[in-house]
């Protein structure tokens, strides 16, 4: 016999109430960008190496999770890293355990293996994405409940002309945009003043100054004082938010600026965990933070970092790297459960052709899934099969 529950049919057993991994699949994808990137600390970038992990339960329901492998300027991972982290320590555990017990498999994941947050975050991704499909829900709704099905998200002007600056920040606002971030870290230092200035002058043509957040993100490229001198210039171009002005590790920099600057300091790069935002807390050194599924290790952490944040008044950003739909869609979910007003979630949109389908972005805008699990559909047969597993 089996009964209806939030839509899906399940066994009439004592065992419905158990998950189980059966079969796990790694799949490994080149996605070439429209317009290739690069910023303080990247390098050139002209393509993502997304990985892609397929979880298969025992009762055929599929969860899949994705995380960016090239990104070792950011994270310390590389894509190879990423692959054989998941075979040699993440599968093991999983195989092991019932993952409708959301506590126990993050814990058992977080202890599988010191750091590695990239391996771990597509891990936890993929088992959101299955456990939300088992029980019939979008997985907002396993996160407690969508707050907004809208999201506004922030865009970048890349490192360009003067001419392309106000070009795309013209192009942006008139679409929509509220939240333009610009790409800082030049030298000499006068090439980001003009192109701050640049975006500053086309908001006020347009008579939005109320309306739009100005930010900045230097990726460490600063040292201490270089950074206070040169917020000060910039701040009166309307400037209100200042991402990771300084290495990550100076988090007495990272104070200094904090208190003695009027704009909103925000830690990125120096925020890869729990510990991490609990500590520049007690050292009182930012007014807020870049949350990214990638460095936290997936979408519970996340959400602890959202509801610690909350808890000690911090502003914060759920956003990501430039990553493929699903990577994207997940850091999507735990937007929508936020109480923030303030997202990147516009990383896949500079993909040439993603395997998945989905996400919908109009006018700087993200709508929320409403399907189960992600709200993604993944196109298999655009997966390059690199490694597969069976429960013994």
């Amino acid at each position: 016999m089996k009964i209806l529950f939030d839509g899906v049919y399940h066994n009439n057993r004592r065992d419905c109430y158990t998950l189980h991994i059966n079969r796990a699949v790694i799949y490994q994808n080149n996605l070439p960008l429209k317009i290739p990137f690069k910023h303080a600390s990247s390098g050139y970038i002209d393509s993502l190496e997304e990985i892609y992990l397929k979880l298969e339960a025992d009762d055929g329901t599929v969860g899949f999770g994705e995380v960016r492998g090239n990104c070792s300027y950011f994270t310390g991972d590389t894509t190879e890293a990423v692959i054989a982290t998941l075979k040699s320590a993440i599968l093991p555990v999983l195989f092991e355990i019932d993952l409708t017990n959301i506590n126990q498999t993050h814990d058992k994941i977080e202890n599988a293996i010191v750091g590695n947050m990239a391996s771990k975050a597509i891990a936890d991704i993929a088992i959101y994405d299955l456990i939300s499909k088992y029980y019939g829900l979008p997985l907002w709704n396993l996160l407690g409940g969508a707050r907004k099905m809208r999201l506004p998200t922030e865009e970048n002007i890349p490192f360009c002309s003067l001419e392309e600056t106000r070009k795309n920040a013209k192009a942006l606002l008139d679409d929509g945009c509220r939240f333009i971030k610009v790409r800082v870290g030049l030298k000499p230092f006068q090439k980001d003043v003009e192109r701050v200035k640049a975006v500053y002058e086309v908001v006020k043509q347009l008579h939005l100054e109320s309306e739009t957040e100005i930010a900045i993100d230097a990726n460490q490229s600063w040292e201490t004082k270089e950074a206070l001198v040169n917020i000060k210039v910039l701040q009166q171009y309307g400037l209100k938010i200042v991402e990771q002005p300084v290495p990550a590790k100076h988090a007495d920099s990272l104070r200094m600026l904090h208190e003695n600057l009027d704009v909103k300091i925000f830690a990125d790069e120096a925020v890869f965990s729990v510990d991490d935002l609990v500590n520049l807390i007690n050292e009182n050194a930012i007014d807020g933070l870049h949350i990214k599924l990638i460095k936290s290790g997936g979408i519970y952490n996340a959400v602890r970092m959202m509801d610690i944040a909350e808890a000690h008044h911090l502003s914060y950003m759920v956003g990501g790297m430039d990553e493929g739909m699903l990577a994207v869609a997940a850091a999507v979910q735990c937007g929508a459960v936020s109480r923030t007003n303030l997202f990147e979630l516009n990383g896949h949109c500079r993909i040439k052709e993603d395997p998945c389908s989905g996400l919908e972005v109009s006018h700087s805008t993200v709508m929320v899934p409403t399907g189960i699990g992600l709200g993604i559909h993944v196109n298999e047969k655009q997966l390059h099969e690199i490694y597969k597993e069976n429960r013994n």
